[in-house]
């Protein structure tokens, strides 16, 4: 099929809002902690990776539960499990560059946290 007559993906503004919503909980509670600003990078890519795996994993729930409802031994059945596997794979694949991309500002941040509980022992 010519990319021209490829139909557009519709967006899915729910999910994208519900991403955005947990990214934002996440930055509200460590401010509120008072976490300082020249964490705000690390904090930003933190926010928005781990807002962006939890989007991801109910994606990828949503693409098994498809998987696990393909009706067997239909004519199509392989194509269906190609194409489902397909898209599992291009979630993991996206899941994996978050957690990549989140390794080094949450081990930061996590440090930060551990040396600010030593300052106040309770």
């Amino acid at each position: 099929m010519p990319a021209g007559d490829r139909p557009f993906p519709i967006p899915n503004l729910a999910q994208a809002r519900q991403k955005s919503s947990m990214a934002h909980q996440i930055l509200v509670k460590f401010k509120e902690q008072g976490l300082e600003e020249n964490y705000d990078e690390d904090l930003a890519k933190l926010c928005t990776d781990l807002g962006d795996l939890w989007s991801s994993q109910l994606v990828f729930r949503e693409r098994l539960g498809d998987f696990l409802d393909i009706e067997i031994a239909q004519d199509d059945t392989w194509n269906k499990f190609g194409d489902c596997l397909a898209d599992l794979c291009s979630e993991l694949e996206h899941m994996a560059w978050h957690i990549q991309s989140v390794k080094d500002p949450i081990e930061r941040i996590a440090q930060r946290s551990y040396s600010a509980d030593d300052q106040n022992p309770s």
